[in-house]
């Protein structure tokens, strides 16, 4: 993915900075988890202050024109971005711990089948 700096604007009193980038990119439009690492990484800042604001793609193009803020610190992060936003940004690392708690599930779920045939022969033999 290629990103270009189209504008930055700093706010001191909310300690963050709106940068709008221009992205060229291959295939599907990526996600937001793709957009918000290559933004820190471009801007140099940890990818726990970047919180992407919005992405406007055109139909039938593989550009897209992002904005992102970029904050100092994460008590400020987690105090002026709306709670959706911020869960968006870090649901994927939710998803990775629920995993083993789901692979578990599974398993019982798979024990219980085993349980259940027994049942059906206790009634077919009492008919």
């Amino acid at each position: 993915m290629k990103l270009e700096i189209k504008k930055q604007v700093e706010t001191p009193l909310l300690s963050r900075s709106r940068v709008t980038l221009a992205a060229e990119y291959q295939g599907a439009t990526p996600s937001r988890m793709d957009f918000k690492k290559d933004v820190s990484r471009k801007l140099g800042v940890g990818e726990e202050l970047v919180i992407i604001k919005h992405v406007y793609t055109r139909f039938g193009k593989q550009k897209s024109k992002v904005i992102a803020h970029v904050y100092q610190n994460k008590n400020d992060l987690e105090k002026f971005e709306d709670e959706y936003l911020i869960k968006k940004h870090t649901e994927k690392k939710k998803e990775e711990e629920e995993k083993p708690a789901e692979e578990e599930k599974a398993e019982e779920k798979k024990e219980k089948p085993e349980a259940k045939p027994e049942k059906k022969e206790e009634t077919e033999e009492k008919k």
